[in-house]
């Protein structure tokens, strides 16, 4: 008698998909548990990623687990509903191919037919995947250039809503928040007299003053309200810098919350204070930032550059800190170099497989350039990811007290 081959269901819904006929967890998993059963599997359990996007594996926790049951040797065939509910980057179905094909488990999909045994199979699974991208990268396109004709048209498409509107879905307008309305005033009013973005967060945070989501206030957030033309009943499109389709436009039945004269003075403002502000320099020399946490909060850290005396220096501090919610005292690039030094010293004797990488460039950190340094990390980073969804490692990273 034939062995039961022993199946994990993998099940995927993104946000958008959830009221689409023949997509939600429900139908999957009903049509799923009927297709194996007429095939005679097993069914070990049930891998469910609910309102989650296809486009990368590491946010998905089921599929970490899924894999994890698959090297345990729990799992011999993976069945999906189509190949899109899996991946939508044709990187990450080329690696879970390989994935799948290292420790034996074949691959099922109920709608595509696919069999992963032969290499035309594996083949064919490929080419799927190049049109799942590009169907992907497309309907980005499709949606990107329906907001950008509705924002010419004069529409707000943020349904969100924004700090001192309200966004009613029925009607899709925006209606001002009276309460909030005051305060969106009162963070002009204190720009103009001279407080920074800095120092009105800090403010709101110490009167207790929650955001919008009932959050803490940043200087990102009090900058993005000075800079919106929202307030004065007006929408933008491609806030991004050196966007070439980006404009302005009057808004359509939106009503203004400050005066022309306020919105103005404070714009003047801004750009009189990037003239004087610190001068900004190349990140590649705080190459450190991308990769470190607060030990106290676990938020994230920004750089500082500045020149004094012909001389660099570089500095790194909590975000939290900013906002006036964190105890962390900064700390300079060189502590961050001897304490990452020393972190190099001990890896070895924690992860053998990374040992002839560490040891060459312990020894000889304090000789490297900038760029040499970055490309270091970049490839201690990269090799720590892969190590991350192969194996499941929880690998902390460098932080400081």
């Amino acid at each position: 008698m034939t062995e039961k081959m022993i199946t994990g269901i993998y099940i995927r819904v993104s946000t958008e998909e959830q009221a689409r006929d023949g997509f939600s967890i429900h139908a999957q998993k009903e049509k799923l548990s009927k297709y194996a059963d007429a095939n005679d599997w097993d069914i070990f359990d049930y891998y469910i990623d609910d309102g989650i996007s296809g486009k990368n594996i590491e946010d998905r926790k089921e599929v970490i687990r899924l894999l994890d049951d698959i090297k345990k040797g729990n799992i011999q065939n993976v069945l999906i509903y189509k190949l899109d509910r899996l991946t939508r980057s044709v990187k990450d179905l080329i690696y879970l191919i390989d994935y799948f094909e290292r420790y034996h488990c074949a691959f099922s999909s109920q709608t595509e037919k696919i069999d992963t045994s032969n290499a035309v199979g594996r083949m064919f699974v490929k080419i799927i995947g190049i049109f799942a991208e590009f169907e992907r990268e497309n309907l980005a396109e499709r949606v990107s250039l329906g907001y950008e004709q509705k924002t010419r048209e004069g529409n707000y498409t943020n349904t969100n809503g924004v700090y001192g509107y309200d966004y009613i879905p029925k009607e899709q307008k925006l209606i001002v928040n009276e309460q909030e309305k005051a305060l969106v005033n009162r963070i002009f009013d204190l720009y103009i007299d001279g407080k920074s973005y800095y120092k009105i967060a800090k403010q709101f945070n110490q009167e207790k003053v929650i955001t919008k989501r009932g959050g803490h206030w940043a200087p990102s957030t009090i900058q993005s309200i000075i800079n919106n033309p929202l307030y004065i009943g007006k929408v933008r499109y491609g806030v991004y810098k050196n966007f070439d389709r980006s404009f302005i436009v009057d808004g359509h039945n939106i009503e203004p919350i400050i005066s022309l004269e306020k919105w103005e003075a404070a714009s003047n403002l801004v750009q009189l204070r990037k003239k004087q502000g610190v001068r900004k320099y190349s990140n590649e020399d705080s190459y450190y930032y991308p990769f470190i946490r607060c030990s106290q909060c676990g938020g994230s850290i920004s750089p500082k550059q500045q020149i004094h005396r012909h001389k660099k220096y570089i500095t790194y501090r909590c975000n939290n800190s900013f906002k006036g919610i964190c105890c962390c005292k900064g700390f300079s690039q060189m502590n961050m170099e001897k304490a990452f030094v020393t972190y190099l010293d001990f890896l070895p004797h924690l992860d053998t497989s990374l040992d002839p990488l560490v040891s060459s460039i312990s020894l000889n950190w304090e000789y490297l350039n900038t760029k040499e340094k970055k490309e270091f990390l970049e490839r201690f980073i990269d090799d720590i990811q892969v190590k991350k969804i192969d194996d499941h490692l929880i690998v902390q990273e460098v932080c400081f007290k």
